[in-house]
């Protein structure tokens, strides 16, 4: 078994890392790494119902979507990710408890008492301190979850924070738990020793393992996959379910608009825009046509509103725009 600990907190790279090594190797794989803040939407979910998107985009927070299922996550500096990757029996493969097993002995070995939760998480005081999710691809498994060791609970509460009435969609949701973090249990460790205890943990648990480096011609794959799917807007949006949103916001000038649309592969295909004031509402239903289209992203809905409004006689900042329409 390969042990892998990643020298870069690049999201993409890390998420592409993973793919790779499930797909296109036939190692057994553990692998661990620390992104910098950025939020990790499940592969079956709607990114922008996830996230809180005023404090997202206020805090500069980037989203990313990963290969497997389940609920969204936030990722800082202070958060270790593990990963396991074995090769095995189909209709076998998916085993949370399994692989959860030598995490929790790793932190008993800290003295800390933590449990495997009913919901495929790790808990300690009944709070969560891992996420775990899995794909299978072919023969193999992938199964990755997060380690809350000092991470910004705060930023994490607000940044998944969401209004579950402005989407309307068949997508996975998340499901929202207490956390805590890891260092509020144990004494005397920072981060860095946590992640080298546990890394040298895992070399030891598994017998047949030793440590690892990604090869050149690997990284060299990786970086493709990291341009084509992971930094793209068509994987960590567009990939999205179809969704219906509505929003309603006030205008500074006292006026009120609502937007009901629907998006479908990341694109606007049906956009009605109403104001109550009475001046502008050939306007706006004259826009709604034109949004159609339009990529449901904030640097698309910015450009829609430079070529189409910025110039017109609207009392509507871009601010209030975005607003709109997140």
């Amino acid at each position: 078994m390969r042990g892998i600990l990643s020298n870069t907190n690049d999201p993409a790279f890390n998420l592409a890392t993973e793919e790779f090594l499930l797909r296109k190797t036939e190692d057994d794989v553990f692998f661990l790494y620390v992104n910098q803040p950025s939020i990790i939407v499940g592969k079956h979910q709607n990114a922008l119902a996830e996230i809180n998107f005023d404090y997202t985009h206020s805090k500069n927070i980037p989203v990313y979507r990963r290969l497997s299922g389940g609920g969204t996550v936030y990722h800082d500096l202070q958060n270790l990710n593990f990963c396991f990757i074995k090769s095995g029996e189909k209709n076998k493969l998916v085993n949370f408890a399994l692989y959860s097993k030598p995490i929790l002995e790793a932190l008993t070995e800290l003295g800390i008492q933590a449990n495997f939760g009913k919901r495929h998480d790790i808990q300690i005081d009944n709070k969560k301190i891992s996420g775990n999710a899995s794909h299978v691809f072919k023969s193999r498994v992938m199964h990755h979850g997060t380690l809350l060791f000092n991470s910004e609970l705060d930023i994490l509460n607000n940044a998944l924070r969401t209004n579950p009435l402005h989407y309307k969609d068949k997508a996975v949701k998340s499901v929202r738990s207490e956390v805590t973090n890891i260092s509020e249990y144990v004494n005397d460790i920072i981060f860095q020793d946590f992640i080298s205890f546990l890394f040298n943990y895992l070399l030891n648990y598994f017998s047949d393992s030793e440590s690892s480096e990604l090869l050149p011609d690997e990284i060299k794959s990786i970086e493709e996959l990291v341009k084509d799917k992971y930094t793209t807007d068509e994987w960590n949006f567009g990939y999205s379910p179809n969704y219906e949103m509505k929003k309603r916001i006030k205008l500074a000038d006292g006026s009120r608009l609502s937007n009901s649309m629907k998006v479908s592969k990341g694109k606007i295909v049906n956009c009605v825009i109403k104001t109550n004031n009475k001046d502008n509402e050939l306007l706006f239903s004259e826009l709604s046509e034109n949004l159609n289209g339009t990529i449901h992203l904030k640097n698309d809905i910015n450009i829609f509103f430079d070529n189409y409004i910025k110039n017109r006689s609207l009392n509507i900042s871009k601010d209030e725009w975005l607003q709109l329409f997140f």
